[in-house]
């Protein structure tokens, strides 16, 4: 019931922007992810989803491409090209390159970016200093930004899932990222409790490549381990999923195909997915007395792209006996959060969290 009516909400007030204010005041959400940026506007209500990612001329530093087709070009371009991820842990580490990436985005949406001024909200990590903070901000001010907006991921994604911006009641979520895993305990619009570790979907993948270089003898890209992980990479030990990878035999200095096994893969999962276990079950020793029932109620809330791997919910369930589930479309969860948040500014202004979020230009 509670889903429902917050997405009759939400859809009211989107038809209201769509018809009335649309070209009056322009938003913009952003979901800067470390593998993921995804990027929406009232002005055309749907959602870019690209790599975090561009490439650029070694010589000249131009922009020659953004996004899917700049992850595309990693290793398969000579020195004259330099392939760019820009975000590392989920927060700006190259801001020069990251200005780039979103200025060609945004002018996707916006062709004569000078004259849009837009409200925009953009997703962090919860525990993003203030100096981070401060330079996400400038970086939007930057490229127009009337007013800028932060949100953390968690209560993005929680948002996201549906549970209402002014909700009392406690829920908890945990944002399975690709650079960075954090759970939060939400209430009110604000992050009660939180824990985070630098970890997420990149270091499963470089644990995997290790793991069938070890076993198989065969070195495979990153790619082919992102691939695996999604596959045929589960927390079950029995599975029978597998899958043919291709790569360099490491005994014969040649090319080979072997076959994977998820049950091969599932003790380098196992032990990786603990990393985070750890500290959801630190987490949840520490939530309010007044929240606990709530929590419980309505279990724990999985969502970023980690969140698909196989068998996670249940894993979790075995191991914290906590109700826990996968949210629909999951990676897309913390961008839904942030749509969610500006069509509902004003009820959004008056949660505990904004007195955090807000930036006045520098």
């Amino acid at each position: 019931m509670m889903e429902s009516a917050t997405h009759q909400q939400t859809t009211t007030m989107a038809r209201v922007l769509s018809t009335t204010g649309k070209n009056l005041h322009k938003l913009v959400g952003i979901d800067l992810g470390t593998g993921r940026l995804r990027i929406w506007s009232n002005q055309d209500d749907e959602i870019i989803d690209e790599a975090t990612c561009l490439a650029v001329e070694s010589y000249s530093g131009k922009v020659v491409a953004v996004g899917d087709e700049a992850l595309a070009m990693r290793g398969r371009v000579g020195e004259q090209i330099e392939v760019v991820l820009p975000v590392s842990h989920g927060e700006i580490a190259r801001i020069d390159h990251t200005r780039a990436l979103l200025r060609v985005l945004l002018q996707r949406i916006f062709r004569r970016i000078w004259f849009w001024k837009p409200t925009m909200m953009i997703t962090l990590p919860v525990g993003s200093s203030v100096a981070t903070r401060d330079v996400t901000a400038e970086l939007l001010y930057s490229l127009g930004a009337r007013e800028v907006l932060t949100i953390s991921q968690p209560l993005a994604a929680a948002i996201g899932a549906g549970v209402p911006i002014a909700d009392a009641s406690g829920s908890f979520v945990v944002q399975l990222g690709s650079g960075v895993v954090e759970a939060a305990i939400t209430s009110l619009g604000s992050i009660i409790d939180s824990e985070s570790i630098r970890w997420g979907g990149d270091r499963l993948d470089q644990r995997l490549q290790l793991a069938v270089r070890d076993r198989y003898l065969l070195e495979i890209s990153l790619e082919t381990a992102r691939r695996l992980k999604h596959q045929v990479g589960t927390l079950i030990l029995e599975s029978d999923k597998e899958m043919v990878v291709s790569g360099h035999d490491l005994g014969a200095t040649a090319l080979k195909e072997v076959v994977v096994t998820g049950s091969s893969l599932e003790p380098v999962m196992s032990q990786e997915i603990s990393r985070f276990e750890r500290s959801v079950r630190n987490l949840l020793s520490r939530i309010p007395p007044e929240l606990t029932t709530d929590v419980i109620d309505k279990g724990i809330l999985l969502s970023g792209g980690l969140a698909q791997l196989d068998s996670l919910d249940e894993y979790l369930i075995n191991r914290l006996a906590v109700p826990a589930s996968v949210v629909d479309e999951p990676e897309q969860t913390a961008i839904k959060g942030v749509v969610t948040a500006l069509e509902n500014i004003e009820e959004f202004k008056r949660s505990l969290g904004y007195a955090t979020t807000r930036y006045n230009p520098v």
